[in-house]
């Protein structure tokens, strides 16, 4: 660093430390505002359908997703 320079710090806010890295990468797919299915999810997660749902019932049980529905007709949003 030379004198000229100006270093700045910026704090990282993790909204869900409690998500295994499998977890963050559905977070991502997830929607706040719409309810998306599973079909609607699969397409875009680096996972199998099964392990996606999975995943996904693991973060509802963490709290973090809200799941609506039942069998085929459950949508997920984040809480």
């Amino acid at each position: 660093m030379s004198e000229n320079t100006i270093k700045i710090v910026l704090p990282v806010f993790e909204k869900n430390p409690n998500l295994t890295e499998d977890e963050r990468k559905i977070y991502k797919i997830l929607s706040k505002t719409m309810h998306k299915s599973i079909s609607e999810i699969a397409p875009y997660a680096p996972f199998g359908k099964s392990k996606t749902t999975q995943l996904l019932k693991e973060m509802g049980k963490k709290g973090v997703v809200k799941m609506e529905g039942r069998g085929r007709g459950t949508k997920y949003v984040i809480k």
